[in-house]
C-alpha cells in the first residue's frame, strides 16, 4: 500500500498542493502531520503511522527533510523504515527505495538519495572540482550529526550553499555504511552518526587497541581513525616498521592529499632517517604542531630498530607536553611479552608512555597481529579494544584477558567464539567505558591505501600527489637537533 506523508515546513509547498502531489503519486491514504509542531522535532503523526505499517507498504512524502529538521532525524526515521521492510518515496528528490526483504542499512538508503540526485563527488572523479577539502568535509559531517551545528550554520561558516551541505551529508553517510574493500558489511554491521557508527568522537582520545591477523583490515581500520584525528587538526605520529603508512601522505586518483603529513624514513621518506636520529627526532615531533609517520622498515635488523626506538621514545616523552596520538603498529616488536636484554629499556619507555603518559599529552594507540606476544602489562592499558579476524586460540586468549579486566566475561566468551568467521574490514569493537559492544564494517579511507598487499595492487587506484609539507625545513630541523650532541635525554 501506497501511503503519503507530509507536514507544513518553511521552504515547503503548501499543504494542498503537497496532498494533491501525493494523491498523483497513487497513494491510497495521506496521513498529514499535525498542526503546530512544524517548528519542533515531535512528529506524532509520523510516529502513530510507522507504528501500524506493515512490511511491504511503502511511504511517499514531497520531500526527505518531510522526515524530520535534521539530517539525524531523518536517518532515525528511515532506520525505522528500512528495519521493518517498509519502502521509502520522495518525490522532489525523484528518490525510490522499495521494500525490502532484508533489512537495508539505514544510511545506504539515504545516501541513494544522493547518488541519484547529484552523485557522489569525490576528488579526481570528473566535474567541478569539490567547494570543500576533506578535512572540511569530515568536519561538516561531524559537527552536524553531533547536533553541535546544524547544516545551515556549517554552509554559512565556509561559505557554501545549503545543498553542497546537503549532498555532502548524504555521500558522507552512505560511505559510512560502505565497508573497506574485500569486507562487506554484514548484517550485524552498524552506521550512523557516531564513529563506525557506535563510538562517540570523545572516544578517539581514548587508549585503543587494534588487533587481528595479517589481512584481516586493522591497519586500514586504523588509517581510517586517525583521518578522523587530523580531520580536527590533532597532532598525529605513527611508528611504522613495515613501510605501509606513507599513503597517509598522499591522495588517491591524483586528488590533492587531505591532510599534511610528513614522512621521514623509508621508500617514500620527505625527510631520509638512519638509526643514529632516534633522540633527534623524537625532539623534534615533541615540539613540533604535525603529524607524520616514522618509517623504520629500511633499518635493516630487528636491533637497529630498538635502538632507534629506545632514543626517539625516551626523547619524545620528554619533549612533548601537548595531545599526540602514538600509534604503534606492529607493537609487540616493541613491548613483547618475551623481551630480549637490549629491549629492556624500551619497552620500559613504552609502558611509561602507555601507563603514565596521559599527563604529557600522550594518547597511545597499538596495533598488533598477535595480542598472545605483545605484552600484557601494555595490552591491558587499552581502554577501547577492536577485534578484527583472529584465529589463533593463543591470540584469543589474549583477548579473553583483556576482556576478564576490562568486560563482561560472558558476552566475551560469544564475541571469541565469532572472531575466526570475521571478513576483512569486519570489526568488534568494544568500549566498555562507552557501553559499546558492537560488530561493525569499518569505511573506506580518504588516504591512499598503502597498506594492501602487492597482489591487489591493481585495486588499489593511482596515487595522487603528497601532502604539501616543508621536507627541506624539516630535514634542516632534524640534522640541527641530530648536531646538538650524542647525549640521550633521560627517561624519567
Amino acid at each position: 500500500m501506497l501511503i503519503g506523508y507530509l507536514r507544513n515546513c518553511p521552504g515547503h509547498e503548501g499543504p494542498a498542493a503537497q496532498r494533491r502531489a501525493l494523491a498523483e503519486a497513487g497513494c491510497e491514504q495521506i496521513v498529514e502531520e499535525w498542526p503546530g509542531v512544524e517548528q519542533c522535532d515531535e512528529q506524532p503523526a509520523l510516529h502513530d503511522l510507522l507504528a501500524r505499517l506493515q512490511a511491504g507498504d511503502v511511504v511517499v512524502v514531497p520531500r526527505l527533510d518531510s522526515l524530520g529538521r535534521s539530517l539525524p532525524k531523518v536517518v532515525q526515521h528511515v532506520q525505522s523504515l528500512t528495519e521493518a521492510g517498509i519502502g521509502l518515496r520522495s518525490l522532489a528528490e525523484a528518490f525510490d527505495a522499495p521494500p525490502r526483504s532484508q533489512p537495508a542499512e539505514p544510511i545506504a538508503v539515504v545516501g541513494q538519495h544522493n547518488s541519484q540526485k547529484a552523485g557522489s563527488r569525490r576528488p579526481g572523479a570528473g566535474g567541478r572540482p569539490p567547494r570543500l577539502s576533506p578535512a572540511q568535509q569530515l568536519d561538516v559531517v561531524a559537527k552536524v550529526l553531533s547536533g553541535r551545528h546544524t547544516a545551515a550554520a556549517m554552509a554559512k561558516h565556509y561559505l557554501v550553499s545549503p545543498a553542497t551541505i546537503s549532498r555532502l551529508l548524504a555521500a558522507r553517510l552512505a560511505d559510512a555504511a560502505a565497508p573497506a574493500p574485500g569486507g562487506p558489511a554484514g548484517k550485524d554491521a552498524v552506521a550512523s552518526d557516531r564513529i563506525v557508527g557506535v563510538l562517540p568522537p570523545s572516544a578517539l582520545d581514548e587508549r585503543l587497541a587494534i588487533v587481528g591477523t595479517s589481512g584481516s583490515g586493522k591497519t586500514y581500520a586504523a588509517k581510517g581513525l586517525i583521518e578522523r584525528v587530523m580531520a580536527t587538526g590533532g597532532r598525529v605520529c605513527v611508528v611504522d616498521p613495515l613501510g605501509v603508512w606513507w599513503g597517509l601522505a598522499r591522495g588517491v586518483d591524483s586528488a590533492a592529499p587531505p591532510f599534511p603529513v610528513a614522512v621521514f624514513g623509508g621508500a617514500h621518506a620527505d625527510v631520509p632517517l638512519d638509526p643514529g636520529m632516534g633522540a633527534a627526532l623524537g625532539r623534534l615531533v615533541g615540539a613540533q604542531p604535525m603529524a607524520c609517520v616514522v618509517d623504520v622498515s629500511d633499518f635493516g635488523s630487528a636491533a637497529a630498530r630498538r635502538a632507534f626506538m629506545t632514543a626517539f621514545t625516551g626523547a619524545l616523552y620528554q619533549a612533548n607536553t601537548g595531545p599526540l596520538h602514538l600509534v604503534l603498529d606492529e607493537a609487540d616488536l616493541w613491548a613483547p611479552q618475551r623481551t630480549q636484554p637490549d629491549g629492556l629499556e624500551l619497552l620500559g619507555r613504552i609502558e611509561e608512555i602507555v601507563r603514565r603518559g596521559r599527563v604529557r599529552g600522550f594518547v597511545p594507540w597499538l596495533i598488533t597481529q598477535r595480542p598472545a606476544v605483545l605484552h600484557k602489562d601494555v595490552l591491558s592499558q587499552a581502554g577501547i579494544l577492536v577485534s578484527m579476524k583472529l584465529t589463533s586460540s593463543q591470540d584469543r586468549a589474549a583477548v579473553g584477558r583483556w576482556i576478564e579486566g576490562q568486560a563482561d566475561r560472558t558476552e566475551g566468551r560469544r564475541i571469541l567464539g565469532a572472531l575466526p568467521q570475521l571478513r576483512r574490514g569486519e570489526g568488534w569493537v568494544w568500549a566498555p567505558g562507552e557501553g559499546v559492544l558492537a560488530r561493525v564494517a569499518f569505511p573506506r579511507i580518504l588516504t591512499l591505501d598503502s597498506s594492501q598487499t602487492p597482489r591487489q595492487e591493481a585495486r588499489r587506484g593511482a596515487p595522487g600527489l603528497f601532502a604539501p609539507v616543508d621536507a627541506p625545513a624539516l630535514g634542516r630541523a632534524l640534522a640541527g637537533l641530530a648536531a646538538e650532541g650524542s647525549e640521550e635525554p633521560s627517561h624519567r
